[in-house]
């Protein structure tokens, strides 16, 4: 069994009291990061080196995929380390502290929002990262699909991709696929999806996907609905070992 983590943004908590502020990506979508996305990276440190000192295995997507379709076993205490969205906080705050530990880590990257060119780092928006800075981080983060123009939504409770045609759906994943290394490994846009999108994601040969359902996953998780756990900023760390899956 494993746990997956998902972060968003890792910002200074003196950026973080600013509050919510508004997406900025290249496709010009709208919309509006919730705060509890945000970990300072005091916070985001202070995981990291408690699932250091614990002795967690840190998992490659190569592992999970030998867990679900070729019986593999994993470590006892395995994690997965996931960002969402690419924002320019992941390079500035989050890059630094993972390469200075050596954890790799999975990045699902919405190709639509990433900037041709490197833009200057804002901390009044959440900014979106350039190709040329992904393929700078290379070396930690492994990217994967999280749609091309599919990442919007309507509400809380629709996305993109619950509401176009299925053909359309598998352009917007082919699409995405001729940027990212990996192409069968999916994240649902805000977590939201239904049963259509993941049987488009198996007909077109997707192995993993991830929702935003907290839990571990088992050998029984169903692989195109693997769990993943927010980590809300300050949550006490008896609270994070629960979610890890450890005995009290």
């Amino acid at each position: 069994m494993f746990t997956t983590l998902v972060f968003h943004e890792i910002r200074s908590k003196n950026e973080i009291s600013l509050g919510q502020r508004p997406i900025s990506v290249a496709d010009g979508y709208k919309d509006s990061l919730p705060m509890p996305l945000y970990n300072s990276l005091d916070y985001f440190c202070e995981l990291l080196n408690y699932l250091k000192g614990a002795g967690y295995h840190f998992l490659s997507l190569d592992e999970i995929k030998g867990f679900y379709y070729e019986d593999q076993k994993l470590p006892e205490k395995s994690v997965l380390i996931t960002f969402d969205d690419c924002y320019q906080s992941q390079k500035k705050y989050a890059y630094p502290v993972l390469k200075e530990m050596g954890i790799k880590a999975v990045s699902f990257e919405p190709t639509g929002w990433i900037f041709e060119e490197e833009q200057p780092y804002k901390e009044n928006f959440s900014q979106v990262l350039s190709f040329k800075e992904l393929e700078e981080m290379a070396d930690i983060f492994t990217y994967a699909n999280h749609t091309h123009h599919f990442h919007q939504r309507e509400g809380i409770e629709k996305s993109r991709i619950m509401w176009e045609s299925e053909a359309s759906f598998i352009r917007d994943l082919e699409s995405c696929n001729q940027y990212v290394e990996e192409k069968d490994v999916f994240a649902y846009p805000f977590g939201l999806y239904n049963q259509n999108n993941v049987q488009t994601l198996l007909n077109s040969h997707f192995k993993l996907a991830f929702t935003t359902e907290p839990g571990i996953n088992t050998s029984s998780t169903p692989p195109l609905e693997l769990h993943r756990n927010i980590v809300i900023e300050g949550l006490p760390i008896d609270k994070f070992r629960e979610m890890l899956g450890e005995q009290k």
